[in-house]
This record gives structure tokens, C-alpha cells and sequence, in this order.
């Protein structure tokens, strides 16, 4: 009788054990760590509320229903410095770098739109061209126009250098802001300086939302043609090894894919997407097939 029962009671004991490992599973904690963006991490009452990125994450986050899911609003500093003293935790969205690599585990996520030039619109024939972008490198030498920068803001590795290039400087300034660059608006409104640059999704938020830029217009530059991705940094541990895996897959989904991409439409500028949708589609097709993770292969 004890050798009959003793398979039932083995299968019983190991049902117990799969049913409690799910259990602490669902009751993991992961804290996604984020800087405001207007447009892309928009925040109502200290939470992220809307954005592209935030519609983005949250279709993962639904599809993670065994984790508890903590936000905080950080800097890239603070945010990567969790990394390495939380048991799980997570930054986006950001870059991979080498130095990076060593406190966390990255993939791929989002689809950013290249920095644009931002331009009064009744200005367009000024900087216009046949092919419909504009060379900042042709512009930089054009003494008698002023371009506004962000102050220690980084436009990334292929626009930074022609910006910092010491023949640029003259025509350039670095304006100190704490609000995500938006008063570099009202200086180009008001003729204080010619050009500024920023992404399509921010300048759609900036007149949508804010009422701001209404005479202003995106023109794409030819030096950056193409869109670029970002993504997630989560804990270099086992814990976050097994969440970068498990976002991958996720945004692999054909439905994930269906999802990203309505979001788009609904951030992104049309005439924007229309000058990217070679890249978008060719991009978009490939990604159920691409594991965009830094995990060993």
C-alpha cells in the first residue's frame, strides 16, 4: 500500500514545489529606473504616464504578470548605479557601451527617430535642398546663421563630433536649460538664434501638448540618416539575465512587433516616418528573427 502511494505522493510533493516557485516568481520585484523625456517619457504626478517609450514598456510589462513592477524617475547616473544594488533592476532607455556591459545586461527595444533640424517654418526655402536633407556639416561653415545646443547634452556619436569640431563653435550655442531643452523653442520663435536640433517626437509633443513651436518645422539631416535603437540595461545576475531574455522574446512577438509600430503613428510626426519607412519596414520585418540581447550566445 505504501509502494502504491508513494509515485501519487512524489507527484504531489513536486506539484507543491512547482506551485510555490511560481508563486515567489510572481512575487519578484523589478524597478524600472527612467529620465523624463517630453514626448517619449512623459510624467504626471512623479510616474511616467504617457510617451512613446512608455507605451512601448508597457506592452512588456503586461506580458510579465509574474513580476511586481516598480517605477522611479532617475538620470542615466543614478539609474545605472541601481544596476549594481538592487537585486533586480533596470534603466531605459540607453545605449550599450562597453563600460556599461560590466554593471548590467542589455537588449534592444526601441526605435528612436535621428536627431532633426528645427527651423521656422517660414525659414524652410533658406535651409531646403533637392533631396530633402540637410548637410549639418554644410550649415556649421554658414557664418551668418546661430544654432542653439543643449548644454552637456550628447547628440550622439555621429553628430558630436562635427559640434565639437573647433571651427563649428562660433556659430553654435550651448544653452543651459532644465527643462528638457522646450525654451530652446522660444529663442528660435523669436529669431534668437536660426536652428536647433531634436527629435521628431518631441517637437510633435512640444505643439500637441504644450502649445509651443507652432511656427516650426522638422527638416531630416543627411549626416543622420537613419533611425538608431535603444533599449534596457537590467541587472548583471542571473535575476536579470533571465528578464533581458524574456523581453526579447516578448518583442518578438508578431503581435509585440503590430503594437510598436501603432505606437509610432501615434508619436511620431507622418512626414517623419514617411522619409524612414524603408529602414522602419526593412527593420521591423527582420526583428522576430533578431535576438537584440547582450546575453552569451
Amino acid at each position: 500500500m505504501v509502494a502504491r502511494s508513494f509515485p501519487a505522493l512524489l507527484a504531489l510533493l513536486m506539484l507543491c514545489s512547482s506551485l510555490a516557485s511560481r508563486a515567489e516568481s510572481r512575487g519578484q520585484e523589478v524597478t524600472w529606473n527612467m529620465s523624463p523625456w517630453p514626448g517619449l517619457i512623459n510624467v504626471k504626478d512623479g510616474r511616467p504616464s504617457d510617451g512613446i517609450i512608455v507605451d512601448v514598456l508597457q506592452q512588456i510589462v503586461q506580458r510579465l504578470p509574474e513580476y511586481r513592477h516598480h517605477y522611479r524617475m532617475n538620470n542615466l547616473t543614478r539609474g545605472l548605479e541601481q544596476l549594481k544594488r538592487e537585486p533586480l533592476s533596470c534603466f531605459l532607455p540607453t545605449f550599450p557601451t562597453p563600460e556599461r556591459d560590466q554593471h548590467g545586461y542589455y537588449v534592444g527595444l526601441f526605435v528612436a527617430m535621428p536627431h532633426q533640424l528645427v527651423v521656422r517654418t517660414h525659414d524652410l526655402p533658406r535651409f531646403a535642398t533637392t533631396g530633402g536633407e540637410v548637410s549639418l556639416h554644410q550649415l556649421l561653415r554658414d557664418n551668418h546663421l546661430r544654432g542653439g545646443l543643449v548644454r552637456d547634452r550628447s547628440y550622439g556619436p555621429i553628430l558630436d563630433p562635427l559640434l565639437q569640431a573647433p571651427e563649428a563653435l562660433p556659430q553654435l550655442q550651448r544653452i543651459q536649460t532644465s527643462s528638457a531643452g522646450s525654451n530652446l523653442y522660444g529663442m528660435l520663435e523669436h529669431g534668437r538664434i536660426d536652428y536647433l536640433l531634436d527629435y521628431a517626437e518631441v517637437v510633435q509633443y512640444v505643439q500637441r501638448e504644450q502649445g509651443l513651436a507652432q511656427g516650426l518645422s522638422l527638416l531630416p539631416l543627411a549626416e543622420a540618416s537613419s533611425p538608431y535603437l535603444s533599449g534596457i540595461y537590467c541587472s548583471r545576475n542571473a535575476e536579470g539575465a533571465e528578464l533581458v531574455h524574456r523581453i526579447d522574446r516578448i518583442a518578438r512577438q508578431p503581435e509585440v512587433i503590430a503594437l510598436f509600430i501603432e505606437a509610432q503613428k501615434a508619436y511620431i510626426p507622418p512626414a517623419t516616418l514617411a522619409h524612414y519607412r524603408n529602414w522602419l519596414d526593412h527593420f521591423f520585418a527582420e526583428r522576430p528573427h533578431k535576438d537584440l540581447t547582450s546575453l552569451p550566445h
